[in-house]
């Protein structure tokens, strides 16, 4: 495969860690110039903000010249009150000076920090000052020592302090400057990012389709080739197009037609001097993985019961009884989906939701499955009917059984830190009853009595009553009825009007029912158009034109109809007069939702007319979606080759790990977060998107846009090969069983000795991605080693014994050995806060304890503990028994390593359980020095309350790791090649907050370690 190695290699690696426009122009040396715009605050408050919580109350303004806060409650936390400025840019190794005047009408104390926006919070610098009604000038240099952060911000915490109410008072600020004084340690060149120059879907096409790829970045080049990426062929040749300047990306763009390329297969295109483009697949199934996906996505979003997912399960979350805002009533509101990033769930949204499933459903119900993995898979109804009934069922819940109003949502009061949605545990609030909730419930209530019909008759008449219920309050109440209380500050979902909710819902309610008093309710109101959550019109003009048996000579038909047509011709329009094919004029917050959404409404207007060119923009729309776009990015996890791995999404966020199948909001020009603001400042309007957990304005995901996807792959898919569901899932040899010649079948294939057939493939691909890799063997591994969910139900607290199958056996059940010495004299250095004493290594009740403990010494702030072979090993099955510390800031840890020290590539293999959270273990491996494999492992126990056994099966294409020798997680990438040692550590952190969380100085704290084995060939199953 032809590629530009440096460059392609950082269009994964810097895509990977940050996608972006284009960051601010780097300066070649460092000028001193303030960062802080407004530093004298000539300008007002400009730039400048508050944030205020947990009782904090202060307002911001400026008098005699200089910045005031005036503050009525310090709250309850140091930064209840906050006075910040966003963004300040710090370049690791750069040398910064912080200068500024302050003082407080009432003498207290206040922390000042230049910190992390997001995230931990980390501090990068941090003063703690005690202030009085004298102005006192603050004025030092800090050096950047952490990996470059560009949107950093510059925040005062002034709350509660030392537990002491405080008076009314005001903190005045003065002429903040800072300065970066000294670059010429600083590699600006780290955070720039790689733009593809050949755009393309990195998911695929379907055969028979218009496929176009764009181009920029084109010299003297004339045409382009398709090359068919498994044998290395060009397929394909044609010529690019005249180039045409696209202002919104601020580039020339050239195309190629390659309609002509209809075999399926995997492919990529090249074009002279140009990297390759990003590989794709061309096939009738190609986006039926990503369809399961992004249904499942919504499984993984379940509120109130639990779920079952490896990475992302979770026990039962937010189901106590929630409050009536401003009474003492408590309700049953459980269930539902979290509605974004957040954990909130809200009516609006998730009626919208609803209805794109059920009109995906309508539009291609041969494109859905029985087995996409949630709890109902199997039983006979279409799984995204089932997952569109879990969050029907909730919102029966938040219907007022009195009035037949309809809550607008339920949530806490304040948004949660990053965490999984089981640790938020403050009192649920139940808002009051809103009309736009009420129309948007009655809506897709109705239309769930059409689609459950056949599925659960009760079902769909207690759907039906309630939607009769929720027209009724609406009649009562004709007047617009919204309100979002102050002292709530998750997302409202507000509006300004109920009259295309109205709308939608007389549609709806006529279409199942066939009454006249909801045809002349429709009758009397003008057409609505929209597909948002505030602007949902057109989901009333679809629930119109595709009714069984409407008279489509009837006004209500023609004026939707005509309705419908105007908005799709508008849409056609515009993507004909970009190179992308995008039908947008304006990049707004969610632009992804406008693209799926017009790719729906688009599809339409193709059924009423057959006019393939409606059909052509439909998927031209969701090419842009998977990555046929400015930023080369597929804007869905998990799918393509660069797709978004840092969305702003708290599980995600929580396990650092992007959930698969997810919409992310896309491109947005109006800036409207720090991150957006830090690296899109200087971008075009179509280039304004960051990969990073912070912006929540470009990057963050929910349930309704997540759902038009849905809807616009269904629309574009074929119908599922008949017989695929009944495939066994690892059942490679096809002999109706699922045993251990499945796993050597599957390992054989990996290696390039056999090949599989078509059905074979499908059998080995048990993640149901369309891939077959390493991971469907190490998944393979754990269902034949995985007795129940539980880990075997031996006693933890016993020991283990070692594989008799052991060459190289390490008992220190039996005391010191002559295979292992204890590393002594000597550091590591940063994140490694400690020095290796052999002081620290014993062997005490039949165990090798490792400890770490504070320096008595003084060399050293800690001492830590490292055991080590002498011999080096290479590939084999390699295993521990091992009891971890419990405690943040620390590691205890199991690995081989080789490097620079021993005249040889850095060649690591982790096994590493993180104090912070002992029920977890971190795996990794580096390769001549390349890491960022790390994986996190719920073990489903805790590592420091008993010995397990933590082992890894190294080959030459893949290590699989194991704990209690179960298969966990395999990686097949870049594998490492050199013999290493064999070791065992044990040390406090510094400087690594976000990741281990501080240390608190606590010692001693020891692990223990039973034994170690060694075993050349691979592990068996």
């Amino acid at each position: 495969m032809r590629i530009k190695g440096l460059r392609q290699c950082l269009a994964v690696l810097c895509a990977a860690v940050l996608s972006m426009g284009s960051l601010a122009a780097m300066p070649a040396s460092a000028e001193v110039k303030n960062l802080v715009s407004n530093s004298t605050f000539d300008s007002g408050t400009s730039g400048w903000d508050t944030y205020q919580a947990s009782g904090g109350k202060a307002s911001l303004t400026t008098e005699n010249g200089k910045l005031a806060l005036q503050i009525d409650s310090v709250g309850k936390l140091n930064y209840s009150v906050q006075c910040s400025y966003d963004i300040i840019p710090l370049y690791k190794n750069g040398v910064y000076r912080v200068s500024y005047e302050i003082s407080s009408t009432t003498d207290r104390y206040v922390e000042a920090m230049i910190q992390q926006n997001g995230g931990t919070y980390q501090a990068y610098t941090w003063k703690g000052l005690d202030l009085t009604a004298e102005p006192q000038t603050v004025d030092y240099e800090f050096t950047m020592k952490q990996d470059s952060d560009v949107m950093s911000k510059l925040v005062f915490n002034c709350g509660l302090e030392n537990e002491e109410d405080l008076p009314a008072h005001t903190i005045y600020l003065d002429n903040v400057k800072v300065e970066l004084v000294d670059d010429s340690k600083v590699d600006y060149t780290s955070v720039l990012p790689y733009a593809p120059s050949i755009m393309t879907d990195q998911v695929g096409y379907q055969p028979d389709e218009t496929k176009t790829a764009v181009f920029r970045n084109v010299t003297s080049e004339t045409s382009f080739s398709v090359v068919n990426a498994d044998s290395g062929q060009v397929v394909y040749t044609g010529e690019l197009s005249a180039p045409t300047f696209y202002s919104s990306a601020d580039e020339n763009n050239w195309t190629g037609d390659f309609s002509a390329v209809t075999e399926a297969g995997t492919y990529y295109i090249t074009c002279g001097g140009l990297d390759q483009s990003y590989s794709f697949t061309i096939g009738n199934d190609v986006y039926d993985s990503l369809l399961d996906d992004s249904v499942k996505m919504l499984y993984l979003q379940r509120c109130g019961t639990e779920v079952k997912d490896s990475t992302f399960g979770h026990v039962a979350c937010h189901d106590t009884l929630a409050t009536v805002y401003h009474t003492n009533e408590k309700i049953d509101v459980s269930g539902g989906w979290h509605d974004a990033g957040d954990y909130g769930r809200y009516v609006v949204p998730g009626a919208k939701s609803v209805a794109d499933l059920l009109i995906a459903y309508d539009a291609n119900p041969e494109s859905f499955s029985d087995s996409i993995g949630i709890p109902e898979s199997g039983n006979g109804v279409p799984d995204v009917l089932d997952e569109a009934r879990y969050e029907l069922e909730w919102m029966l819940k938040m219907q007022d059984s009195q009035t037949g109003g309809v809550h607008h949502k339920v949530s806490c009061e304040n948004f949660p830190g990053y965490v999984m949605p089981e640790t938020e545990t403050d009192e649920l609030i139940v808002t009051p009853v809103s009309t736009t909730a009420t129309a948007d419930f009655c809506a897709s209530m109705a239309m769930a009595y059409e689609y459950y019909q056949k599925v659960d008759k009760d079902f769909a008449e207690k759907c039906l009553n309630a939607a009769k219920n929720a027209w009724a309050f609406l009649q009562k109440n004709p007047n617009f009825i919204f309100s979002n209380p102050s002292d709530i500050t998750t997302g409202d979902y507000g509006d300004t009007s109920d009259i295309d909710e109205r709308y939608w819902a007389a549609a709806q309610m006529w279409r199942a029912t066939g009454e006249d008093t909801y045809r002349t309710a429709l009758e009397s109101m003008r057409v609505q158009n929209g597909m948002d959550w505030m602007e949902v019109g057109d989901y009333g003009n679809i629930a119109i034109l595709t009714m069984d048996g409407v008279d489509t000579n009837s006004d209500l038909y023609t004026r939707a109809k005509t309705s419908i047509l105007k908005e799709a011709d508008k849409m056609k329009g515009l993507s004909q007069s970009n190179p992308y094919g995008v039908s947008v004029s304006k990049y707004n917050w969610g632009s992804n939702m406008g693209v799926a959404t017009s790719g729906m409404i688009l599809n339409l207007a193709y059924q009423m007319t057959e006019d393939s060119t409606y059909l052509d923009t439909s998927r031209s729309n969701l090419h842009y979606l998977l990555g046929n776009n400015a930023m080369g990015e597929c804007f869905v996890t998990g799918y393509g080759t660069v797709s978004p791995e840092h969305p702003h999404h708290r599980p995600s966020m929580a396990k650092n790990q992007a959930m698969k199948g997810m919409l992310v909001g896309g491109v947005n020009s109006g800036l409207e977060d720090s991150a957006a603001k830090a690296y899109c400042a200087n971008s075009p309007s179509a280039k304004c998107y960051v990969d990073h957990w912070e912006s929540y304005s470009t990057n963050e995901i929910t349930i309704y846009w997540n759902s038009p996807l849905t809807c616009l792959l269904a629309m574009n898919s074929t119908a599922r090969t008949p017989g695929h569901d009944d495939i066994i899932s690892g059942d490679v040899n096809q002999d109706q069983t699922v045993n251990t010649a499945d796993v050597v079948l599957l390992q054989k294939y990996l290696l390039g000795e056999v090949s599989l057939t078509e059905t074979q493939a499908k059998a080995a691909d048990v993640q149901a991605n369309n891939t077959v890799n390493g991971f469907d063997l190490a998944v393979l591994r754990q269902k034949l080693v995985q007795k129940d969910d539980n880990t075997s139900g031996k006693d933890d607290t016993k020991g283990n014994e070692p594989s008799a199958d052991a060459e190289v056996l390490a008992d220190f059940r039996k005391g010191a050995t002559s295979l292992f010495e204890a590393s002594d004299g000597w550091t590591n250095g940063n994140p490694f806060d400690c020095g290796w004493t052999k002081n620290n290594t014993s062997f005490d009740n039949g165990v090798l304890n490792l400890t770490i403990d504070k320096d008595s010494s003084g060399q050293y702030n800690y001492t830590g503990a490292e055991y080590r072979s002498l011999e080096h090993y290479h590939y084999g099955y390699y295993e521990t028994s091992m009891k971890a510390i419990k405690n943040d800031g620390v590691v205890s840890s199991f690995f081989t390593y080789t490097g620079p020290s021993e005249n040889n590539p850095w060649d690591e293999i982790d096994v590493e359980v993180l104090g912070k959270d002992t029920t977890k273990v971190q795996l990794n491996y580096y390769t001549n020095g390349v890491g960022n494999h790390e994986y996190m492992y719920d073990l489903g126990f805790d590592a420091s309350e008993g010995y397990h056994t933590y082992g890894f099966d190294w080959q030459k294409d893949y290590i699989t790791w194991y704990v209690d020798g179960k298969a966990v997680y395999t990686a097949t990438s870049n594998i490492p090649s050199t013999a290493g040692k064999i070791m065992m550590n044990v040390w406090p952190g510094i400087g690594v907050n976000d990741w281990l969380k501080p240390f608190d100085g606590k010692t001693p704290l020891t692990a223990s370690y039973e034994w170690v084995t060694y075993q050349s060939t691979a592990k068996a199953n």
